[in-house]
C-alpha cells in the first residue's frame, strides 16, 4: 500500500508569517518533513497583498516570492485573483520564473487560448497525480478591468467537467486546486451565503465525479473534511494552516482519503533570505506621487465626492493611512449636515461660500478614509487593497 500525501496553501498574499506568531509558509518546509515525498500545492493570491509584496512588484522583475516558492519545493501554483493585479505580463513573467508547474485551466487569452497549462501530472513513485487548477469565475466581477481586458474566464463548472474526465483517465489520484470559496455548509448543504458564482466549492464537488481531492480558499476561512467521497481542504490566510490530504492507494485504488488542517504555529520556521530590510526601509520613507489619486478614487468610487487624510506624502504615511479591513468609507448626509462639517474641514470637489455650498444639493455622499460622520450616516464599507491598488495604479 502507497501513502500519498498532499499539502497546499492559499492566500498568502506575500506574509512571510502568520497574524500572531513567527511562524507560516516558512514552517511548510518542516511540516514537509513527517511525510514521504509530499506534493506541495499554493492555492493562489500568493504575490500579492502585503506591503512588502508591493516593493517586491514595483521594483523588481522577478518577485523574490517566487525564488522563495522554489526554495520551498511547490511543486503546483495557481492564480488567484489578486495575483492579476498587477496585470498578465507581471503574471506571466512571475510563472516563467517558477520552477514547478504554473495550471489554470479557465483563462484564456481575447484568441482563445490558454493563458497557462491546464493541468499538470506528477509522479510519485508508481502513481501519477493529476493537479487540475481553476480560478473563480466571479473575475469580472472582483478585478480591475484594466488588469484583465486581455483574458476571459470561464465557467468553473463547464471548465471541470470537460477537464477532469481527460485528467481522469490519465491519473490514479485526481486534485481540483481551486481559488475560490465555500458557499454552503460541506455536510448538510445548507446555504452560507448568497449564490454570487464567486465560491462554488460544494457545487463542484456535488456536481462533478471523479475528484479525489480539492483545495479551495479566497475567503480567508478554514474547513476541512470528505463530502461525496471528496476530501477537501480551505487553509486559512497567510499560512496561519496548511492543508493536508492524504490517500492511501492499493493496486492504483484509492482504499483512504484524510482531510485535515495543520497549524503551522506547532512548527518551527526556517530562515529564508527573502529581501533586503534596509532597502525595504528606504523605500517606505520615498515620496508616493499623488497626482494620480483623485483620478484612482473617481474610478474605485464613482459619484461621490471625497475626503482622505493622509498622515504623510511618503509611501509608509500612504500604508498606515488606509487601515484593513475597511479601508474605504462611504457616507450619505443632508446638506445642513454637510455645512456643519465645513465649518472646520475641507472636502474635495465642494466649496463652502459663505454659507452658500457649491455644488448645491439636497444630500451628499462622501467617500474618506476616516471616520469623519456618525455611524449611521454610513453607507457603504470597502475592503480595498488602497496601498497595493494605488501603488500599482501609478506604476502601470
Amino acid at each position: 500500500m502507497t501513502e500519498l500525501t498532499i499539502l497546499g496553501t492559499t492566500d498568502i498574499h506575500g506574509f512571510l508569517t502568520e497574524a500572531e506568531s513567527e511562524s507560516g509558509i516558512c514552517s511548510l518546509s518542516a511540516i514537509a518533513e513527517n511525510f514521504d515525498a509530499p506534493i506541495l500545492i499554493d492555492n493562489g493570491d500568493f504575490l500579492v497583498g502585503s506591503p512588502q509584496t508591493t516593493f517586491f512588484n514595483t521594483t523588481k522583475t522577478i518577485s523574490p516570492l517566487i525564488e522563495l516558492a522554489n526554495k520551498v519545493g511547490y511543486d503546483v501554483m495557481v492564480p488567484g485573483n489578486h495575483d492579476f493585479d498587477y496585470g498578465l505580463e507581471f503574471l506571466i513573467r512571475q510563472a516563467a520564473a517558477f520552477k514547478g508547474k504554473y495550471v489554470c485551466a479557465n483563462v484564456l487569452d481575447l484568441e482563445d487560448r490558454l493563458v497557462f497549462d491546464p493541468y499538470a501530472i506528477l509522479e510519485r513513485g508508481q502513481l501519477k497525480i493529476g493537479v487540475i487548477g481553476v480560478i473563480t469565475s466571479a473575475m469580472p466581477q472582483i478585478s480591475d478591468y484594466d488588469q484583465i481586458k486581455e483574458l476571459k474566464f470561464l465557467d468553473v463548472i463547464e471548465t471541470l467537467n470537460k477537464w477532469v474526465p481527460i485528467v481522469r483517465e490519465k491519473v490514479d489520484v485526481l486534485i481540483v486546486s481551486y481559488h475560490g470559496g465555500i458557499e454552503r455548509d460541506m455536510m448538510t448543504g445548507a446555504s452560507t451565503q448568497y449564490d454570487t458564482g464567486e465560491d462554488q466549492t460544494y457545487r463542484i464537488i456535488n456536481e462533478i465525479s471523479g475528484i479525489d481531492g480539492l483545495i479551495c480558499g479566497h475567503q480567508h476561512r478554514s474547513n476541512a473534511g470528505i463530502t461525496n467521497d471528496t476530501a477537501f481542504v480551505q487553509p486559512g490566510y497567510r499560512g496561519n494552516y496548511v492543508g493536508g490530504l492524504s490517500f492511501s492507494v492499493q493496486h492504483r485504488q484509492i482504499i483512504k482519503k484524510q482531510a485535515q488542517l495543520i497549524t503551522t504555529r506547532e512548527y518551527p520556521p526556517a530562515e529564508y533570505k527573502v529581501y533586503d530590510e534596509k532597502a525595504y526601509q528606504l523605500w517606505l520613507q520615498q515620496k508616493v506621487n499623488l497626482d494620480e489619486l483623485d483620478r484612482y478614487l473617481r474610478k474605485k468610487v464613482p459619484n461621490t465626492f471625497y475626503s482622505i487624510k493622509l498622515q504623510d506624502e511618503t509611501i509608509g504615511g500612504f500604508l498606515q493611512s488606509f487601515k484593513p479591513p475597511y479601508t474605504l468609507s462611504t457616507y450619505h448626509i443632508s446638506k445642513e449636515e454637510l455645512k456643519d462639517y465645513l465649518q472646520h474641514e475641507e472636502i474635495c470637489g465642494i466649496a463652502d461660500n459663505e454659507g452658500q455650498i457649491e455644488p448645491e444639493q439636497q444630500d451628499y455622499r462622501i467617500t474618506a478614509n476616516t471616520a469623519i460622520f456618525p455611524k449611521y450616516r454610513l453607507e457603504t464599507n470597502y475592503i480595498y487593497n488602497v496601498f497595493d491598488e494605488y501603488l500599482s495604479f501609478i506604476s502601470q
